[in-house]
């Protein structure tokens, strides 16, 4: 009989995945991840079929993540420019927090590896939002671009806010809402 798997050691996987995508993209060997998990490179493949896998699943793995930071106490009867506030502060914060894994989204999602039912998968905790941006542009207060277009603006203006903080972080609370406000404009009609 078969050992069970090791919740412990999956997760040491996935966390040195993160890293070694942050910093390689996606030419990071099994090997060297499975070296910085302190697991023998066979041992990724008995969790993870294979590296192909492993990026599936890390993708997954990295979106839940940002998704338990971003959706809880969502106001969802607040009006739009507070839930807007809140995804996007909540983005921000995540990504502080999570520099290594905001770069391997990044580099995940741009590297033609995760396959299209994927990103899907990793879009649907996120679906409230996706409704509050589409009703924000049928009632005229987001102005009329694709709702991908829209989420892609809010991630370059939140990412940058994440990397003005992170070098000038004295005055971080005040950059942030100023983050905001230009976000904002930049999506309002």
């Amino acid at each position: 009989m078969a050992r069970p798997l090791s919740p412990e050691k999956r997760q040491a996987l996935l966390l040195s995945a993160t890293q070694a995508v942050a910093e390689q993209g996606v030419q990071a060997s099994t090997s060297s991840i499975a070296r910085g998990a302190g697991v023998a490179e066979g041992t990724l493949f008995t969790y993870f079929e294979n590296k192909e896998m492993l990026f599936q699943e890390l993708y997954l793995h990295l979106k839940r993540s940002l998704a338990e930071t971003v959706l809880p106490d969502y106001p969802h009867d607040a009006d739009y420019q507070e839930r807007m506030e809140h995804v996007f502060q909540r983005y921000v914060s995540w990504g502080l927090a999570n520099a290594a894994g905001r770069f391997a989204i990044a580099r995940l999602s741009t590297s033609g590896h995760i396959s299209d039912e994927t990103k899907m998968q990793g879009m649907q905790a996120f679906l409230e939002v996706s409704r509050m941006m589409t009703d924000g542009v049928r009632d005229g207060v987001l102005v009329d671009a694709p709702i991908a277009f829209l989420a892609s603006l809010i991630e370059h203006i939140a990412d940058s806010i994440i990397e003005y903080v992170q070098a000038n972080p004295m005055d971080a609370e005040r950059h942030r809402q100023l983050g905001f406000c230009v976000l904002w404009r930049a999506i309002t009609r």
